[in-house]
């Protein structure tokens, strides 16, 4: 994947006016209160802002993430499949694990979506500060935490409600050119690789901590 290099600074999303709460930091998996990303990024984030309810903002559990913090989310994704499946092939579990958890990349050609800076995991929370219920929770890791998983719910039904309230942020940041990963109803990029395969465009950032030796 080619790409334009892209210094865009890495800038705490609260200087944006978002919420942040940095998940990976709270279960001491990363050592950095503070969520960042993309400063290009962050304003695409605040032109959607403009498209929600009165009052309601996004949230941001984790957007810049270092290739250690990738390493520890990997390794224990890997580790949690073996124990609950002990005779499954290490193929079918690296592939597993994959799904939801992208092996980290040390190569600076196919950078880690996260690592670039241009990946955001979020969600909405209302004018009262309460998170809308999307149905799973953030980095549950299960077919029911893809975006489009309780489409087919019958009206009525919590499902329903579920898949409503994901298709509020998956239409208005789709709109304004983000990429969501199906399989998390929470994963938003733009400019990364990912971002670019999906758009049939040459990726906009690459790895900010490979870049920076």
């Amino acid at each position: 994947m080619s790409f334009k290099l892209n210094n865009e600074e890495l800038i705490d999303v609260r200087k944006f006016g978002f919420l942040s709460d940095p998940s990976y930091f709270k279960a001491g998996i990363s050592d950095n209160d503070v969520v960042t990303a993309r400063e290009g990024v962050l304003r695409r984030l605040l032109d959607a802002k403009k498209e929600l309810p009165q009052g309601w903002n996004f949230k941001i559990w984790d957007g810049y993430r270092t290739l250690g913090t990738q390493t520890v989310l990997y390794l224990g994704l890997y580790k949690n499949i073996i124990r609950k499946h002990p005779l499954r092939a290490p193929t079918r579990v690296k592939r597993a694990t994959e799904k939801f958890v992208m092996r980290p990349s040390f190569d600076y050609k196919k950078p880690s979506p996260h690592n670039t800076g241009a990946a955001l995991d979020l969600t909405l929370v209302d004018k009262g500060g309460h998170e809308l219920d999307m149905g799973t929770p953030f980095d549950l890791f299960d077919v029911s935490s893809y975006t489009m998983h309780f489409k087919s719910a019958k009206e009525g039904t919590p499902g329903y409600k579920w898949h409503l309230n994901r298709m509020i942020p998956y239409s208005i940041l789709v709109d304004m050119g983000f990429f969501n990963f199906p399989d998390e109803w929470w994963h938003f990029s733009y400019g990364e690789r990912l971002w670019a395969k999906h758009y049939g465009k040459k990726a906009l950032y690459g790895s900010w901590e490979l870049t920076r030796g």
